[in-house]
């Protein structure tokens, strides 16, 4: 279920099944009622690392990318200068190296034509997104109660820029026809197949549009059911990215958790929680058939909000093995290790970072400082702790 960006290049030695899904870049795309596979020379490649008995692949993912408009007022309307490279600088060497990289697009950003906004509704210039990619990221969730603040040509213009620039980046959650509703995106990472899905929970009261009901994916139990399901028949693991939960809570709701033993027994492999804009605990669920790793919310990753709280966002790792033979996934150094968003009174600088590289020579020049909170590496540590505790099998990061 994604985008129908179809950049393929046949060989005379590629076989064709009469249905077909066709790969490109890094993703195989798959119409429910096409399960066939054309076979490109780079996809020859890759089959052959699988002829061992099992792969791995690394992953890493981030909270919300939620551009305030703090973040680009250092700009001159029309300035063709965006540069936000510097905003993820010190978090490319985490994000770069992994095999597969996630984050969660959480506001629209459609550029200057759309009019730069801030809250309630939210759009950002499209060079965030170059930054973001640059950075190193490749599956960008676009499906958030934010994803409709512009209108839906919005969405449609932030999707054809992804699209158009980076083809081989990921993304999930929404869709730009009806005949793309109806695909699936797999990822093939290091001989493994991965799909990819992605819903939100809602639209902020706003409808679907009434002739394009199916352009942003929502939370629908017996949806995903039949998601997963279908998916699964393409690809050897699932990862799922829900945006989901009460804003600002930093507990897992009971909905929540129901819903996660759920996605366990239908098969996915992992969940990837957004939106509280505030971190969640992680656990490992037990299944019968297998496991099922749940970040139950990674909070934010840059942004502009106005508390230490949401200062503090996570950053999900593990290595995934994949055993072909058993049709078994295991997990070796699950970690969640905080992030934090430095920035300025004078929204002049913006940082995020890991609490690796954060000390407390950030603290006095910090905006939430000014503010009156507590913005020192100990009370992250402290917050960090209390509200993850200790996660069997999973590393809580805190120096």
């Amino acid at each position: 279920m994604n985008r129908k960006h179809i950049v393929a290049i046949l060989s005379a030695l590629v076989i064709i099944s009469l249905s077909i899904t066709v790969y490109t870049g890094y993703q195989i795309y798959s119409q429910p009622e096409k399960r066939g596979e054309a076979i490109t020379e780079q996809n020859k490649t890759q089959k052959k690392e699988t002829d061992s008995e099992s792969s791995s692949f690394t992953f890493v993912g981030v909270g919300d990318n939620l551009i305030h408009q703090a973040i680009f007022s250092q700009y001159q309307a029309g300035d063709s200068d965006y540069d936000f490279n510097q905003d993820y600088e010190l978090m490319k060497p985490y994000i770069e190296p992994a095999d597969l990289s996630f984050i969660n697009q959480e506001t629209v950003c459609a550029g200057e034509e759309f009019g730069l906004s801030h809250y309630p509704t939210f759009n950002g210039p499209t060079q965030i997104l170059d930054a973001t990619i640059h950075t190193g990221f490749d599956w960008l969730a676009l499906s958030s109660n934010h994803s409709l603040d512009k209108g839906s040509d919005a969405l449609l213009a932030e999707m054809n820029y992804l699209y158009e620039n980076y083809p081989d980046v990921s993304t999930t959650g929404v869709h730009r026809s009806q005949e793309e509703s109806e695909e699936y995106v797999v990822r093939e990472v290091n001989g493994i197949k991965v799909g990819l899905l992605g819903y939100t929970y809602g639209l902020n009261g706003m409808s679907l549009p009434e002739d394009k009901p199916w352009l942003v994916e929502l939370i629908d139990e017996e949806q995903i059911h039949e998601d997963v399901n279908a998916i699964s028949k393409l690809s050897d693991v699932q990862i799922v990215s829900m945006h989901w939960g009460t804003e600002y809570h930093t507990e897992v709701e009971p909905d929540q958790e129901e819903l996660a033993k759920k996605m366990n027994e239908w098969g996915v492999e992992v969940i990837i929680g957004t939106h509280p804009h505030v971190i969640k605990p992680v656990e490992i669920i037990k299944g019968e058939n297998q496991d099922t790793l749940c970040y139950y919310s990674l909070g934010n990753f840059l942004s502009a909000q106005d508390t230490n709280e949401g200062m503090v966002g996570g950053m999900a790792s593990f290595t995934l093995n994949y055993d072909f033979t058993k049709k078994e996934t295991t997990f070796d150094d699950v970690q969640f290790t905080p992030t934090v968003m430095y920035f300025e009174p004078s929204f002049t600088t913006f940082k995020v970072m890991t609490i690796h590289e954060y000390d407390n020579s950030y603290v006095p020049s910090h905006y939430v400082t000014a503010q009156g909170y507590d913005m020192s590496k100990e009370w992250i540590q402290s917050y960090v702790k209390e509200i993850m505790g200790e996660p069997e099998g999973i590393e809580v990061v805190l120096e």
